[in-house]
C-alpha cells in the first residue's frame, strides 16, 4: 500500500461507504472521501480509484434503473 496520512473524516467516510446500501449512498460516500483527502502525489492513484469507483456504481444504477422499468403487454387487435 502507498503511504497516507489519512484523516478520521476520511476512514468515517470509509466506513459509511461499506455500509451503503443504496448507490446514492455509496456516491456521496465516495465524494465525502474525495473531499477530505490530502491532495498530494501520493494520493493520485487513490484518487483515481475513487473516481473509478463512482463512475462504476454511477453506471450500474443507471443499467439498474433502464431494466427495472415495467414490461406492458399490448394486445393485438384490429385489421393489423
Amino acid at each position: 500500500m502507498m503511504p497516507a496520512n489519512l484523516t478520521p473524516q476520511y476512514f468515517e467516510a470509509e466506513r459509511r461507504f461499506k455500509s451503503a446500501t443504496t448507490p446514492e449512498e455509496k456516491i456521496q460516500a465516495l465524494e465525502t472521501i474525495l473531499a477530505v483527502m490530502p491532495k498530494h502525489k501520493g494520493k493520485d492513484h487513490l484518487q483515481a480509484d475513487l473516481r473509478r469507483k463512482i463512475a462504476r456504481i454511477t453506471e450500474e444504477a443507471e443499467i439498474k434503473f433502464a431494466t427495472s422499468r415495467k414490461n406492458f403487454n399490448v394486445r393485438k387487435e384490429g385489421a393489423g
